[in-house]
């Protein structure tokens, strides 16, 4: 009965461990993304400022 509940809490054990490798490549995963969402949100603010920058210069 003891090694019956051993290999099922190991197997528990195995179990929580794979899940939380999958939680962890998400996360990572979602964290790299949001990352890159920003940078192109930054380089969309500096374009559009650029942009009117030079509407604003050529009228000069």
């Amino acid at each position: 009965m003891a090694t019956l509940l051993s290999s099922q809490t190991q197997k528990t054990r195995h179990y929580q461990t794979d899940q939380q490798v999958k939680y962890l490549h998400l996360e990572a995963e979602v964290d790299m993304l949001l990352q890159k969402l920003t940078t192109l949100m930054q380089r969309q603010q500096l374009n559009s400022l650029a942009s009117k920058s030079a509407n604003i210069d050529s009228k000069d």
